[in-house]
């Protein structure tokens, strides 16, 4: 092989062209390359960042949503509370009352039997007499009626 004038000029020549591709063409690519991998890691770490606050955030929602379903519970067994009360007093109330009610009916069934016993009592002689008239075919009266029987017989 032979160093001659051509093979230093080509050598010089391909020195000069890699010199000014690299100032042209590579050294731009490779600054833009640079860029590319600064914005794409920066995007990374914003990711990240926004990953850690989405967490926190979830965290806290779920705090406070855990807060509000006891809260509620609490108020829901308040107000539950509430009514079951209400309900025992509105049910005691109208037991109290129907007692009341048959108390008071039976009071009264009791005096009106009273009264229609002692109406029948007066009317017994009467009665008696008519009675026997229609069975014999003519009128007697009967007397002497036994106030302890006839009680005994109307008030058992």
């Amino acid at each position: 092989m032979e160093f001659n004038g051509t093979f230093l000029v080509s050598i010089i020549t391909f020195i000069i062209f890699v010199i000014l591709m690299n100032k042209i063409l590579y050294a731009p690519i490779l600054g833009i390359m640079r860029e590319r991998k600064e914005y794409i890691d920066g995007n990374y770490k914003a990711a990240d960042d926004n990953n850690l606050k989405t967490d926190e955030l979830v965290a806290v929602k779920d705090e406070k949503l855990l807060e509000a379903k006891n809260e509620a519970r609490t108020k829901y067994n308040a107000t539950m509370d509430e009514y079951k009360t209400k309900k025992n007093e509105i049910i005691t109330e109208a037991q109290a009352s129907a007692v009341s009610e048959l108390e008071n009916s039976e009071i009264e069934l009791q005096n009106l039997s009273n009264e229609v016993k002692d109406g029948l009592k007066c009317r017994m002689t009467d009665l008696a007499n008519d009675i026997v008239e229609k069975v014999i075919g003519y009128r007697s009266n009967v007397n002497g009626f036994n106030d302890e029987e006839v009680n005994r017989i109307l008030y058992q």
